[in-house]
């Protein structure tokens, strides 16, 4: 007699044991299914009943079989959907396409930008709603929650527009950002634990807080924030480099080697520099071995625009590969500022150990550049009372070509201010005010326009004068055919072109400018970058070879496009936490979909057509100055001031000193007026020289084709700022002195590109074409 218990067991038991019904079926199974009608049913649907077709309704299948016969396409449709992970403009037309809502509520009529834009107002609609269902199924309103905590939104507002079903939470936000800078210090490392076999390019640079408070308070004189900021960009077709070589190290034993710059400027630049940049540069291209590119006016208009919200450069200001290393509360005005900023990258190291015998070429300004060397300078120095952390030795610092760039181009205006407020007076109207110090845009609007107009009217301006060695039109032609296209060129067009032998050549040039304008800084920091390119080049250290194939990742641009981007995404409420916080989100996602589609994109405010009715104005400006100059050949004079060669410029009708005048007259022999300066005789037939000295065909051929008195005035200038600058390196204050601040206060900050309405004018165009056409009455 069973008991109730017994039953429920027997009711539970298997009642499939097998075997079996597969012919030939070997495989050991613990479980069986029988093979009912609804089973034969799916196999027949699913074609795998042919296969076995003495199978029978009843009959035992292992598991195995049952499922290949009965269940073939199991979890296959979970794999398929999970196979492809649709970008975000692939789910805007899935989204389209399905609801039909295009041509619903977008009329026809519309014009196609329209079209587009109403497309993301529904595709953002369809993703609320998706929303109400699941709020976990897009990212949707987390990245409307970072975009109004990045613009200043109040936690009210967040949440008022969470209510709404907009954006997240406030907290969720918050959470998520000190989520981000919790995670930071860990995936960084990860990093570069994973990825350390590259060369890594660093910047380190100093970002304020452009929110501040002008007026001071009973407290202090300002509010702005201070940091400063290390970012790394891989060169991932670049293995690392050795800090020491077949026994020879990265770092110049002699430091500074004023002796092998001397020997290139004689031997490898010899008369190079006599010849005007846009002349040089037509050899470069003759020779059909330069690599030199040639760029858009409006990209190379808005070169020093960091905002990457301007269509013209967004595909350029990517920041593909870079990296945010870390932030610091921090001025960086001390050797001591920049080893503790250093020491960002140092922890990374002694955790990872990515340096290890390796370089760390760090790009930066001019402070970089100092007390970065003065701290190398010290570590090797017997007896140093400072104390240097051993990982400096990997540090290479290297000059910052977008800061050589703004700070040439900004001395121009400077020195040449003058000359540059009557141009503008007369393009722009007699109110315009041209400020000591314009903002960047308008410096390269200025030189754009004086260069690109130059160049239309050069033949004919030099046909006229001849040879000529008047004062006023050495230095126009000194600085339209010389200087100004060397200093727009060397940036925008050489390094980004990754031309290197051209880059480095007109580093040395525009190192000839600084030496005459008296550059504090700059006419000492391109001389220490071309001591170590010589001496890598002498030594065959790999790493001449790297910063030659790879040039245009030895940039700076990378800190200023953070910074820029840092500054768009904060504001005055923000304090050092939130500034970090947000520069972590920026790094994590890098590229934000959500702003680089609904974000309006702006345009460089002339378009072609007004810079062409620009240039034309220019044009007639200087086609009217070089009338007035060929009518004053002769009256400009020099004398002098207290030791000091200065020159009334009649035209001009200003005064100004040797820095304004070509390089020959900053020499111990100045040129003498129309005469050969190394026989003295009439120069009647010759050359005049972009230095201002002219010599007959057969006088300059003794000299070996080059100008003796502006070689001697550079190796002078060589000697003098190597030893000045290891005098400073080695015995000088450990920050920067005020004169060094005051010539450093050219900081790079983000500026508003003004709006200014041009109205063309046909009887411009016509005094134009008649002005060209009377040159030869002048």
């Amino acid at each position: 007699m069973t008991t109730g218990c017994d039953d429920l067991l027997m009711n539970l038991a298997p009642k499939n044991y097998g075997s079996c019904s597969i012919q030939n079926c070997n495989l050991k199974q613990n479980q069986y299914r029988q093979f009912t009608s609804l089973a034969y049913n799916k196999a027949l649907k699913k074609g795998t009943y042919k296969m076995y077709p003495y199978l029978r309704v009843g009959q035992q299948l292992c598991y195995s079989h049952y499922l290949r016969i009965v269940e073939p396409n199991r979890n296959q449709s979970q794999k398929i959907s999970e196979s492809k992970n649709y970008t975000f403009v692939e789910q805007v037309t899935m989204l389209t396409k399905v609801f039909k809502l295009t041509k619903a509520l977008i009329p026809n009529r519309r014009s196609e930008h329209n079209k587009i834009e109403a497309q993301k107002t529904i595709v953002t609609l369809c993703y609320i709603m998706a929303g109400l269902r699941n709020k976990f199924v897009n990212d949707l309103k987390m990245e409307i929650g970072l975009y109004l905590s990045a613009s200043g939104a109040t936690c009210v507002a967040i949440n008022t527009m969470n209510s709404i079903g907009i954006s997240a939470c406030y907290m969720t936000i918050n959470n998520f950002k000190q989520k981000l800078a919790k995670e930071h210090p860990l995936k960084i490392r990860e990093f570069f634990k994973e990825q350390k076999n590259y060369l890594y390019i660093y910047n380190l640079d100093d970002y304020h807080n452009i929110h501040e408070k002008r007026r001071p308070d009973t407290v202090t004189l300002s509010t702005a924030i201070h940091m400063a900021t290390c970012i790394c960009k891989q060169v991932s077709a670049c293995a690392p480099i050795p800090i020491v070589f077949n026994n020879i190290s990265i770092h110049n034993p002699m430091n500074i080697d004023a002796s092998n710059i001397c020997f290139r400027l004689i031997n490898k630049y010899h008369g190079i520099f006599d010849i005007s940049y846009t002349n040089r540069k037509k050899q470069w291209v003759l020779s059909e071995q330069s690599n030199i590119e040639n760029f858009d006016q409006i990209e190379l208009l808005t070169i020093h625009c960091y905002d990457d919200a301007i269509s013209e450069r967004k595909e350029e200001r990517s920041m593909k590969g870079v990296r945010l290393i870390g932030l610091q509360e921090k001025n960086l005005h001390s050797m001591n500022d920049y080893i503790s900023a250093l020491q960002m990258i140092l922890d990374i190291d002694a955790d990872v150990g990515h340096l290890y015998n390796r370089t760390a070429p760090l790009v930066a300004d001019w402070p970089g550049q100092l007390f970065i060397r003065k701290a190398i300078t010290h570590l090797y120095k017997e007896n140093s009372h400072y104390s240097i952390p051993n990982g400096i030795n990997s540090f290479i610092p290297i000059l910052g070509p977008l800061h050589v760039s703004l700070n040439s181009r900004e001395h121009v205006i400077l020195i040449y201010h003058p000359f540059f407020e009557k141009l503008f007076h007369f393009v722009f109207g007699q109110r315009k005010i041209l400020a000591k110090k314009p903002k960047p845009w308008r410096i390269n609007l200025l030189l754009d326009l004086a260069y690109n107009v130059w160049n239309k009217i050069r033949n004919i301006i030099l046909t006229k004068f001849g040879i000529n060695k008047d004062i006023e039109y050495r230095m126009m032609i000194d600085l339209l055919d010389n200087i100004i296209p060397a200093t727009l060129d060397i940036y925008a067009t050489l390094f980004r072109s990754g031309s290197f032998e051209e880059y480095i050549e007109t580093i040395f040039r525009i190192w000839t400018f600084a030496l005459r304008w008296k550059r504090k800084n700059y006419n000492k920091a391109p001389l220490a970058f071309l001591s170590d390119i010589f001496y890598w080049q002498d030594t065959n250290h790999p790493f001449a070879e790297a910063i030659k194939l790879f040039l245009v990742n030895f940039n700076d641009y990378y800190v200023e496009n953070m910074h820029s981007k840092i500054r768009a995404r904060t504001s005055p409420k923000n304090n050092v936490d939130n500034i970090i916080k947000e520069a972590f989100v920026i790094d994590t996602h890098n590229y934000c979909e959500l702003k680089n589609i609904f974000e309006r994109t702006k345009n460089y405010p002339y378009k072609l057509s007004s810079l062409n009715f620009l240039t034309e104005k220019t044009a007639l400006f200087l086609l009217n100055y070089f009338q007035e100059v060929f009518k004053n050949c002769g009256k400009s004079q020099l004398h002098k001031k207290r030791k000091k060669i200065e020159c009334k410029l009649i035209t001009l009708g200003e005064t100004v000193d040797s820095r304004c005048l070509p390089t020959g007259y900053s020499t111990s022999v100045p040129p003498s007026p129309d005469k050969c300066d190394i026989c003295h005789k009439n120069l009647d037939n010759g050359e005049v020289l972009i230095c201002g000295h002219g010599y007959h065909f057969e006088c300059y051929q003794k000299n070996e084709y080059g100008c003796r008195h502006c070689e001697e005035y550079y190796k002078r200038g060589i000697y003098s700022n190597v030893k000045s600058f290891l005098d400073r390196l080695e015995k000088g204050p450990n920050v920067l002195t005020s004169e060094e601040m005051d010539e450093y206060k050219n900081s790079v900050n983000d500026e508003v590109i003004e709006n200014k309405e041009i109205n063309s004018n046909q009887e411009i165009n016509t005094n134009f074409v008649m002005a060209l056409n009377n040159v030869n009455t002048w």
